[in-house]
């Protein structure tokens, strides 16, 4: 274990990296090209129900739904590529995987996807002194697998 400039001792091994976003790949009803960011959140409604006279809680689980945001550039298919046309907004397969296949990549981050995929939203941005032009799309999904 070597001293760097700074006095700081690192162990360094390359168990130690982590999976690249270079790696990953996104699908929402198809390959995603050209992708710049993509969040996704599921979770379930919880109503908390209290009794009186009593410290006691009781929580009630609701119905379970999600949303995935993908943003991206828009290429030579033109705006919103890849997604228009489709059957009343419904969009399949959504997933996002994180496998490695890089030569240096440390762990792989699996894969997740989504079912009953619906268009929520569009959006476009275009900025004055940016050359590029971004486009987004949120899905709202009804089921997630990990």
């Amino acid at each position: 274990m070597a001293t760097d400039f700074f006095g700081h001792n690192r162990i360094i091994k390359s168990a130690n990296q982590l999976a690249s976003s270079e790696y990953a790949r996104i699908s929402v009803g198809g390959r995603v090209d050209l992708g710049q960011n993509v969040t996704a959140n599921y979770g379930q409604q919880i109503r908390p129900l209290f009794e009186i006279g009593a410290p006691s809680v009781f929580f009630v689980t609701g119905h379970a739904q999600g949303t995935v945001s993908v943003g991206r550039l828009v290429g030579t298919g033109g705006f919103f590529s890849g997604i228009n046309g489709s059957s009343c907004g419904r969009i399949s397969p959504v997933s996002i995987s994180g496998g490695g296949g890089g030569p240096c990549a440390g762990g792989g981050g699996g894969s997740i996807s989504f079912d009953g995929g619906i268009i929520e939203s569009v959006s476009i941005q275009i900025t004055a002194g940016q050359i590029e032009m971004t486009e987004g799309i949120v899905v709202r999904v009804a089921s997630m697998n990990a």
